[in-house]
């Protein structure tokens, strides 16, 4: 009994089959797909461009940890021009003392240039009150 019911559901199947295969068959469009085309120009660009976002990532998360800090302790005031305060306070910044040596490998591709005459800023954060504090997490000068 079993293997009838099992032959007759198979029939059914078979006859299903035989009546849909006209149905699909009478698709006389295909399906269309678009499949863009890049040479290898738009490749190298697109890798580049890739590249460069990388590399400016990195550089953000070297600048993260560079300011990064626990206690006041780990920061110091650093020179981020070459001037230093001779420009104004935008001339230096606080860093955590750790990552000077790698402050100064980035700061060693800013190009050397004519300072100006006089005496250095005394204002804000090159004044005589200027000291490194961890705030936040991040070093900061406090004046």
């Amino acid at each position: 009994m079993k293997t009838k019911i099992r032959d007759m559901v198979l029939l059914v199947c078979a006859v299903i089959v035989v009546v849909l295969i006209p149905v699909f068959l009478r698709q006389d469009k295909p399906i269309e797909v678009s499949i863009p085309v890049l040479d290898s120009a738009q490749l190298a660009a697109q890798e580049a461009q890739q590249k460069k976002e990388a590399a400016q990532e990195a550089a953000r998360e070297a600048q993260r940890r560079m300011v990064s800090c626990t206690v006041d302790s780990e920061c110091i005031i650093v020179d981020k021009d070459p001037c230093g305060c001779l420009v104004g306070p935008e001339g230096v910044t606080a860093i955590n003392a750790a990552y000077t040596l790698d402050f100064n490998k980035v700061q060693s591709n800013v190009l050397a240039k004519a300072c100006p005459e006089g005496a250095p800023s005394t204002e804000r954060e090159c004044g005589p009150t200027a000291h490194a504090v961890c705030t936040n997490n991040v070093c900061r000068i406090a004046y």
